[in-house]
């Protein structure tokens, strides 16, 4: 008992000091409200750039399909992979300690853990496609075999 006592203490500070760096992302050109096209032709680390030649009705639809999406509700039917799913009376901690856990091992995937009647679920990741929530969920089987991919509003994902 005081082994998993201790075991589960020491996830949860893990968790709490890996969390900062969680919450740290790269800003999104989106919402900078940049021009793609400019930000693309700036120069990269290495000193190289990126020429990109089309017609100004391109750039113009592009930029304005961007500013649409800043002001919109910031979300897009995407996938990702549940770890957790539950309904004993234990499962409020159970989901608590997986996320923590989850964060710890992942601390720059983002974690869901929400409550549907009589529901407790831990979904994690923000995937465009089901190939790449896929790709994700074949690593994360090893600790959590249970795990599926399930379509969902996601965030944005960082470009």
């Amino acid at each position: 008992m005081n082994r998993f006592v201790l075991a589960a203490i020491l996830v949860l500070l893990t968790g709490c000091y890996f969390s900062d760096a969680a919450l740290a992302q790269v800003p999104d050109t989106l919402s900078q409200g940049t021009d793609v096209f400019e930000y693309f032709q700036r120069p990269g680390p290495e000193g190289n750039r990126l020429r990109i030649i089309q017609s100004d009705s391109i750039r113009l639809k592009v930029n304005r399909q961007a500013e649409q999406n800043r002001f919109s509700q910031k979300k897009m039917q995407g996938f990702r992979v549940r770890i957790f799913f539950d309904n004993k009376q234990t499962a409020r901690t159970e989901s608590e300690t997986i996320a923590m856990s989850f964060m710890a091992m992942y601390p720059h995937t983002a974690v869901y853990r929400i409550y549907e009647n009589p529901y407790f679920k831990v979904t994690v990741g923000d995937f465009r496609t089901r190939s790449e929530a896929m790709r994700f969920m074949m690593e994360v089987r090893k600790t959590y075999p249970q795990a599926f991919i399930t379509r969902e509003a996601i965030a944005y994902p960082p470009l």
